[in-house]
């Protein structure tokens, strides 16, 4: 903390440097006014509005209000006009008429109805949206104070899902928008500052101004080829919004990071008695369960007296340790009078995870230009520049953490047993005396400690997105607009294992390491013209026309090597043994040309027409399917405008949509229609080898795009002048000719070629719901509700709709990716052995279901296993403000879904005998060893498959868990000091906040946590509380 505090106070001298530098730049000489005009603005309620911008009309003149909503301006005539406007609010003009002092009260925007919303390519206001566009602010963004946007917004939007992929630092979120609809990758399109990139991790979120979030086919549309999945565009913050003079903002934050909801692991008694049960012989011996599990203890001495002692380590302890979070950010902001407008962040974030080698270091610096040349022409940029610095470590570190029994440590041992602590035992699961003879000889796990400090997996990433646009308007009704944005990335991935790891022990003792580069440029060049025109003040009417270039160059080489003489990581890579190289490279680009309109009509303020086409040419394509056009149309009626609602009560708003549109998805890497070369080794002449190519993969010219059609209905509503407000969507998604990587025979001479072979369903219903429950002067409570469900359905596969493809999961009526297995039915009982032997089974092994009831089991009994994807989410988000205190919480749900849980996999496994074990029941047969039977039908019996859990627990049919959950994903509480205060200290905002990220989760999985319980095991985390204290001041 002491570090921390002087890292904060030497910023803020850097900063008021810097802020003088900045004042003394921008300023200029302001001619003496002939009239100064004060006032004060308010809300509704009486509230002070500190930032209000006001400007005197037709000039650049202009000011903002200071914390207590007061301003000062210098006017050129005491005839002048006051334009007054801010963010939320109605925009109002008010004349000095030879006033000094004006005040003025705004009114609020109705549920922001009058909100502008980024559609692609340009904005609509609110109420003429006749897509399904979701809008999340800046503010919503910063809330919950994440190191990522994604984290941010989680549950802030019906139709998107977004989970953390593993739980780890760095390993970011999934985002699926309405279901999956490809058998090639679902994520949806992100579009910053006009880049596309693959997702927004290395974004700071205090750098983003808002993200639109297009979920139907007619917004979509727009993107054409791209935007079947959804399009995120992200709006990172210009000099657009920045008030005259400079403002100056710094937000830290300080948290700690501790483990939570710990699985419940056996015992070292639980585990010894498991352990002697699964080496428990199936017909009389002459050894005991103890004999037979330490073959007669000569093998396992210090195993028996551990266990007789009552010996118990705990690996948590051992193994875990207290994260932390750290985030600082600075802004800068301002207009200067020559019409420049800037908008400056610097931000560091530091993310420390509950293992050693796991961490994200995220550096961002951020600059928005804004220029008016003239009266027709203005121009501006956007840079991001952003560096990741990501500790992966081991990805077998939690799989190798808790394996080893709670009878072992991860100490050495001296000739009496006993513990030198500090001093880490090297065999895998097998402990030995000073003279090498046995003291534990148990499984082949690595020590975790080992593996955890000897594995190093690091990301190094540089990514820059950035544009620049000149637009010319000579007209009001006309404008055009050249925008040129590209992306660079850099990232080098390196990995070195020590000779102790599990990847040495692989090889014998030896340590590897590798390097990756990946490199890649994109740009798009985008001209488009804007045509908007009201005629006979009822018609509006506004045209797009746009011509659209894309290209993205991807390139790529690889290192390995290993047996170095030294464990010195990948920077001495060239040591290792030359014959263990392995060298590769790689270049692909692709490009995408395109054209597209879009028609926008309003009549009389009531009914809504948007059309659009795009025409895309794909180079990953065949020239005889590179083209495709993207049409859309939507229509909407403002019905709360008409006649018979008009100064309705009740209903404050209320319009109907409806839109149809087809979207594209040519996500498949370059070449993939084409047939490939391949390098083989081949043996001619005899015994000599030679290098040759051969052809991969069959050629498929016909191969073009997914196409996905969707029609989306949609209510918006607001009563009780929007203190109710929201919306429902009710959608029918349907995509077809799926790309997938089809197998051939071998016969054919390849083993497989990218066909379009299906089609895909997602029908689905969302609801928006806010309400404000209390406004008044001194006390706000508002609340919002979302609701989200969706069913994804196969409807076709290789062009018929009857035949399933079992091996590869394919199957018709169920959801992409399902659940396919044998139904676990419990565990055979001795009263049932008879029964049991007819199937050909035994007492304490696993049954599954015989669902035709034809009296054995086979492949006939398979089936779809619950619901892969959620059958429901929903979230629930409410803020109270009394007076200077402000509380805020929100909380997540995702009902109905199951998993093939790995982490049951590992440690619910009774047929291993000799790792750790989740604290469980068990069947244990009658038996004559004086360990008391058990009949019980959760869990089989351990030992070997054979004489334990049975054939079929190999399929995995018994580690499938229901994934529902509740989870309090954050609670945050904050005060802001005091305008009398702030003002001695020159500030405009002074608050500070504690903040808990998932302190709260509700659920029946006994794994680490349901969210990524699917992912794969090794690189999932435990769960973790997050405790913050942060501030954030303004001047």
């Amino acid at each position: 903390m002491n570090n921390t505090r002087q890292r904060l106070k030497k910023k803020i001298k850097y900063n008021t440097v810097f802020l003088f530098f900045m004042t003394f730049l921008l300023s200029s000489n302001i001619n003496a006014q002939s009239t100064v005009i004060e006032g004060k603005i308010t809300d509704a309620a009486g509230l002070s509005l500190p930032g209000v911008n006001v400007q005197e009309k037709g000039t650049k003149n202009g000011t903002s209000t200071d914390f207590e909503g007061s301003f000062k301006i210098n006017v050129t005539s005491n005839k002048a006009i006051l334009v007054i406007s801010y963010l939320g609010f109605q925009t109002q003009e008010v004349s000095v008429a030879g006033k000094a002092r004006v005040n003025v009260s705004l009114a609020e925007q109705s549920n922001s109805l009058n909100e502008v919303v980024v559609v692609g390519y340009g904005s609509v206001k609110k109420t003429d949206l006749t897509g399904s566009v979701s809008t999340i602010s800046a503010a919503t963004i910063t809330e919950r104070n994440t190191t990522n946007a994604l984290e941010a917004i989680q549950g802030s939007t019906p139709g998107v899902q977004i989970s953390s992929s593993t739980g780890r630092s760095g390993d970011g979120f999934k985002v699926v928008i309405r279901g999956n609809n490809s058998l090639i990758g679902s994520s949806p399109l992100y579009i910053v500052d006009g880049v596309p990139t693959d997702g927004i991790d290395f974004l700071n979120p205090q750098d983003i101004a808002r993200m639109d979030v297009l979920k139907d086919a007619s917004s979509a549309a727009i993107y054409g080829s791209r935007g079947a999945s959804g399009v995120i565009i992200v709006t990172t913050k210009s000099g657009i919004s920045a008030k005259s003079g400079i403002s100056v903002s710094y937000d830290t934050s300080y948290g700690t990071k501790t483990a939570a909801r710990l699985p419940k692991m056996m015992s070292g008694e639980e585990w010894w008695k498991f352990h002697q049960v699964a080496y428990m012989s199936a017909t009389p011996a002459t050894q005991t369960p103890a004999q037979l599990a330490t073959l007669a203890g000569n093998q396992s001495p210090l195993l028996v007296s551990r266990a007789n002692s009552g010996y118990n380590f705990d690996w948590y302890d051992a193994v875990l340790k207290t994260g932390m979070t750290e985030n600082n950010y600075l802004n800068i902001s301002g207009r200067s009078d020559s019409g420049l407008s800037y908008n400056l962040g610097f931000g560091v974030q530091s993310d420390k995870g509950l293992i050693d080698n796991d961490s994200t270091d995220k550096y961002s610096f951020k600059l928005g230009l804004n220029h008016k040349i003239n009266d027709k022409f203005s121009t501006g940029a956007n840079v991001t520049i952003a560096r990741l610095d990501t500790q992966l470590g081991s990805d077998l570190a939690m799989q190798d953490a808790f394996r080893l029994s709670p009878l072992m440590s991860p100490w050495a041992v001296d000739a009496a047993g006993n513990e030198k602590v500090g001093t880490l035992f090297f065999l895998p699961g097998k402990l030995t005396y000073p003279d090498g003879s046995w003291a534990i000889n148990k499984t082949s796990t690595v020590n975790p400690l080992i593996e955890i400090a000897n594995s190093s997996q690091t990301e190094k990433t540089w990514q820059t997105v950035g544009n620049v646009y000149l637009q010319y308007q000579p007209m009001k009704w006309f404008s055009f607009k050249t925008t040129f944005a590209a992306g660079i990335e850099n990232t080098v991935t390196s990995t070195a294992y020590g000779a102790q790891t599990n990847a040495g022990v692989t090889l014998n003792g030896k340590n590897s390491a590798s390097i990756k580069n990946f490199n890649n440029f994109n740009y798009t060049w985008d001209n488009q013209i804007d045509l908007k025109h009201t005629f006979n003040n009822v018609h509006d009417v506004s045209v797009l026309l746009l011509q659209s270039l894309y290209s993205n160059i991807d390139e790529t080489s690889y290192l390995y090597s290993n047996n170095q003489p030294f464990d010195v990581g990948s920077n001495n890579m060239g040591s290792g043994v030359q014959t263990s190289y392995n060298l590769s490279s790689g270049y692909a680009k692709n490009t995408l040309s395109s054209y597209a309109i879009r028609l926008n009509y309003t009549f009389k303020d009531k009914y809504l027409l948007t059309a659009s086409n795009r025409w895309d040419g794909s180079s990953v394509l065949s020239k005889d399917n590179k083209w495709q056009n993207f049409p859309s149309v939507a229509l909407g009626w403002k019905i709360s405008k008409e006649s018979f609602l008009e100064n309705n009560l009740v209903i404050s708003d209320l319009k109907l949509r409806a839109s149809l549109g087809y979207t594209g998805n040519d996500n498949v890497a370059p070449y993939t229609s084409q047939a490939l070369l391949n390098q083989q080794t081949f043996y001619a002449n005899g015994a000599n080898v030679v290098s040759g190519w051969q052809s991969e993969n069959l050629a498929n010219q016909q191969l073009t795009w997914e196409k996905t059609r969707e029609l989306n209905f949609g209510l918006d509503f607001g009563f009780l002048k929007n203190r109710i407000s929201g919306s429902v969507d009710v959608y029918d998604r349907l995509s077809d000719k799926l790309i997938y990587k089809q197998q051939l025979p071998s016969e054919s001479g390849w083993k497989n070629t990218y066909s379009n072979v299906g089609s895909v369903s997602n029908k689905g219903v969302e609801v928006l719901l806010t309400t404000k429950n209390i406004k008044s002067k001194n006390v706000n409570w508002e609340t919002t509700f979302t609701f989200t469900k969706n069913v994804n359905k196969l409807e076709s596969i290789y062009n018929q709709d009857k035949v399933s493809d079992i091996g590869n999961k394919l199957i018709l009526g169920s959801e992409l990716n399902p659940n396919y297995n044998y139904v676990y039915d419990g565990v055979w009982q001795e009263s049932e052995a008879a029964q049991a032997a007819a199937y050909g089974m035994a007492p304490g092994q696993a049954r599954p279901k015989d669902l035709n009831g034809d009296g054995k089991f086979n492949q006939d009994d398979r089936t779809v296993i619950g619901n892969a994807n959620p059958d429901w989410q929903g979230s629930l988000y409410s803020k109270l403000t009394v007076g200077q205190f402000d509380f805020n919480f929100s909380v997540l749900t995702s009902q109905g879904q199951t998993v093939l849980s790995t982490f049951h996999q590992n440690f619910a496994d009774v047929s291993d005998r000799g790792r750790q074990k989740l604290a469980m029941d068990y069947f244990i047969p009658t038996n004559g060893t004086g360990i008391p039977a058990n009949a019980n039908n959760t869990n089989p019996r351990p030992g070997p498959v054979a004489t334990g859990a049975g054939a079929y627990w190999t399929s995995l049919f018994g580690y499938y868990r229901d994934v529902s959950y509740v989870k309090i994903k954050n609670i945050s509480l904050g005060y802001t000091f005091n305008s009398e205060l702030l003002k001695k200290l020159r500030m405009s905002n002074f608050r500070i906040y504690i903040n808990v990220l998932d302190p709260f989760v509700f659920t029946k999985f006994d794994g680490y946590d349901p969210e990524w319980a699917g992912s794969a095991f090794g690189v999932n985390r435990p769960a973790s509380v997050t405790t913050q204290l942060g501030l954030s001041v303004k001047f």
